[in-house]
């Protein structure tokens, strides 16, 4: 198969299916999993069943043998999901803290475009990866990084209603009956739970504006005793703090803090190197309140 890895990346890939080895309890499923792991680690444009059965064996009727394997590996056969991204997730933790300690957590969503209406979450819905409502999955995303490098360690299809409530569609597509339906928040907030259980190291979470106006999100990410820095939208309300951190005035819009304070209030900072330029923008750090009875003590800062 073209997807197979040689020479010294041998032996690293030796040791990780080892370690995922021993949560499947049979060869034949250990043999599966490497198959379909590596299909879908490898450059061929479509990661279905199907054509990584025909890559993995060129004859039709092996490819056929094949096809119906990983079928039942996916679907049938009685492995832990949940224990093997365990130990992949220690895998990874492992080989970043040799470099650099983990420190953060990312929580972001991904779309997944398609054709047609069969894959399980499809539904015309807005995504950030095509920047238009379109026919898509959405998947809620939780990675762990250091100060130079990051990698996924948890993933979630997001099911709208239109699917969870569908009885059909749930039979055709194999989603079973405990599968119910929870937001992208709640997503988001399962798998930050179980890091929690999983021990994973990191001690602030960050997110974009869909899940940093969200109270609820940051209340719970407070109650699990971690800090986070998240984004919020233009039209958040808070009210400025003074230095015993009370707050003060009438709360007023984000952007209109902002525009209140002037131009020279803000200052240019530069994070990194990117690909083309330097990635910098225009910063303004004032301590302030969410205007929203939201349970967070008024010394937490936003920025």
């Amino acid at each position: 198969m073209s997807e197979a890895p040689s020479g010294p990346f041998q032996a690293r890939v030796d040791a990780f299916f080892g370690r995922i080895g021993r949560h499947l309890v049979h060869p034949g499923q250990r043999e599966s999993f490497a198959t379909y792991a590596f299909g879908l680690l490898g450059d061929a444009e479509r990661k279905s069943v199907e054509p990584i059965a025909a890559r993995a064996c060129p004859d039709p009727a092996g490819a056929r043998r094949m096809h119906d394997r990983l079928l039942h590996f996916v679907r049938e056969s009685p492995w832990s999901d949940r224990a093997v991204r365990r130990e992949a997730t220690a895998y990874a933790v492992e080989a970043l803290s040799a470099q650099e300690p983990v420190t953060t957590w990312i929580v972001d969503d991904t779309g997944m475009l398609k054709q047609g209406r069969q894959s399980p979450g499809v539904q015309r819905q807005y995504t950030g990866t095509a920047g238009k409502i379109t026919n898509c999955q959405l998947g809620v995303s939780l990675s762990v990084a250091t100060r130079s490098e990051q990698v996924p360690i948890d993933f979630e299809l997001y099911l709208p209603e239109s699917w969870t409530s569908d009885a059909v569609r749930r039979r055709v597509a194999r989603i079973p009956d405990s599968i119910v339906f929870k937001s992208k928040l709640e997503l988001a907030l399962d798998m930050i739970r179980r890091a929690i259980e999983d021990e994973v190291p990191g001690n602030i979470v960050l997110a974009d504006s869909f899940y940093g106006r969200a109270s609820s999100f940051r209340n719970t990410i407070y109650g699990y005793g971690l800090d986070f820095a998240v984004a919020t939208g233009a039209d958040t309300r808070v009210w400025t703090l003074d230095s015993r951190g009370h707050r003060r005035g009438e709360a007023a819009t984000v952007e209109q803090l902002g525009l209140s304070l002037g131009a020279g209030a803000f200052r240019r900072v530069t994070w990194r190197d990117g690909t083309k330029y330097k990635l910098s923008s225009s910063f303004l750090f004032r301590r302030v309140k969410v205007a929203h009875d939201d349970g967070i003590d008024l010394t937490v800062h936003f920025t």
